[in-house]
């Protein structure tokens, strides 16, 4: 009777041991190919992605003035509160990988970042979560150029200003961050607003969505 091989196939012959071991190679290899074909499928085929709109704002104030500390420059105020909404749209965990910012914008000149997101912060499933941001603050007054300035006081002539925010950061699904599935963030929301009336009084506002935008948009 035939030897088994140290003991690999005790219940066959030595011939039986060799096919049991190349079978067994075999399948290791294809289990091999196989982990790989899912983790470049999870790396370049699954894209995450987010939703995000505007769901009410309020222009409070924006317009020249002079600081009264430490000097008496002149200043670019303003006063801004936005209720931003994202949206997971997909069935996994999101998570920021970096911090989603939004820029405050007015021709093009930037007036202010705010961070919506943290890095590490994780959105549920099909969940939609909605951020207040109140930005008040001023820039010296030579952040807008002089065609930033002209187009400021022809919108003042029709008290309605156009401002842009601009969405920028990097996200992932839980569990993918690992192998490099992280996708960058651009948005542009532009908005139409009016100086709001002193007090409580409710300003009509039109939810605006916001459109993808590429790197060459972001500022933050």
């Amino acid at each position: 009777m035939a030897s088994c091989c140290h003991g690999c196939c005790p219940y066959g012959a030595k011939q039986n041991c060799k096919r049991w071991v190349v079978g067994w190679l075999i399948g290791l290899a294809l289990a091999a190919v196989l982990a790989a074909i899912i983790v470049v499928v999870l790396r370049f085929g699954v894209n995450p992605h987010v939703e995000a709109k505007i769901v009410d704002a309020r222009l409070n104030g924006f317009a020249f003035a002079f600081a009264t500390r430490p000097t008496n420059a002149s200043v670019f105020a303003f006063n801004i509160s936005v209720a931003l909404a994202i949206r997971n749209p997909s069935g996994a965990y999101m998570q920021h990988t970096k911090p989603l910012v939004a820029t405050f914008v007015f021709h093009d000149r930037r007036l202010y970042n705010a961070t919506v997101a943290s890095a590490g912060h994780r959105q549920k499933p099909l969940k939609t979560k909605v951020q207040v941001v109140d930005v008040v603050g001023e820039v010296p007054a030579n952040v807008l150029d002089a065609a930033a300035v002209d187009d400021f006081r022809k919108q003042n002539t029709t008290g309605v200003f156009s401002i842009e925010v601009r969405l920028s950061g990097e996200i992932t699904y839980r569990g993918l961050d690992h192998i490099g599935n992280k996708r960058k963030l651009g948005f542009s929301c532009p908005l139409g607003l009016p100086i709001a009336p002193p007090g409580p009084e409710v300003v009509v506002f039109y939810e605006v969505n916001c459109e993808a935008q590429g790197p060459d948009r972001i500022y933050f």
